[in-house]
């Protein structure tokens, strides 16, 4: 975890191995002592506070450790800032006033493989040109959007993808702030006009 208050650190350090016991949490204040854990020992998330300057520390990373996921914290989004973020490959994104079993569920989430913006930090932007925003989304994510437009429910698209029904939830969430939709109706209808069976 990359932060430059020392107070944040400790209490979401404290929170993150309290809700998340099997997990070792290694802080740094700034990029050079971050580096230096990197180097030291294996990580297997980066956890990075999005208001510090940090494109040249995201270019490092994606030179040196390409498979290492980056989450970042934000204290509130901006369309600026998200789609800074975006561009940048990052596997993930919260704002700092989550719940700790929250953030623990979006890490794990991200550490298997998942790419997670939760409704909370994800806000609603233009569709870049040239390609229907269906096409954005993630293979996983077109499974789950089939099964709905049949019909299933959570817990059977669960069941049927051998996910939780909690990962079920933040797919969800993702693919209709992608979609622009509100509601399960309105997301089926894209995937049989734009998708088929």
């Amino acid at each position: 975890m990359i932060d430059e208050l020392p107070i944040f650190i400790h209490g979401m350090k404290t929170e993150l191995e309290r809700v998340m016991p099997e997990c070792t949490v290694f802080s740094a204040n700034n990029f050079e002592d971050a580096h230096a854990i990197l180097t030291s020992m294996p990580v297997s998330i980066i956890l990075l506070d999005g208001e510090m300057k940090c494109r040249d520390f995201i270019t490092n990373l994606m030179s040196n450790w390409p498979e290492l996921p980056i989450v970042v914290m934000l204290r509130k989004t901006t369309d600026k800032i998200f789609n800074f973020y975006i561009r940048q490959s990052i596997k993930g994104i919260f704002t700092k006033d989550l719940p700790a079993e929250k953030i623990s569920q979006i890490l794990s989430m991200v550490s298997s493989g998942v790419v997670c913006f939760p409704e909370q930090a994800v806000i609603q932007r233009e569709q870049p040109t040239g390609g229907l925003p269906i096409h954005t989304l993630s293979r996983r994510q077109k499974e789950v959007l089939k099964l709905l437009a049949n019909g299933g429910t959570n817990k059977q698209i669960s069941r049927q993808l051998n996910i939780s029904a909690g990962t079920v939830k933040v797919h969800l969430e993702s693919i209709f702030h992608r979609l622009q939709v509100n509601n399960r109706t309105q997301a089926a209808m894209l995937y049989f006009k734009y998708m088929g069976n």
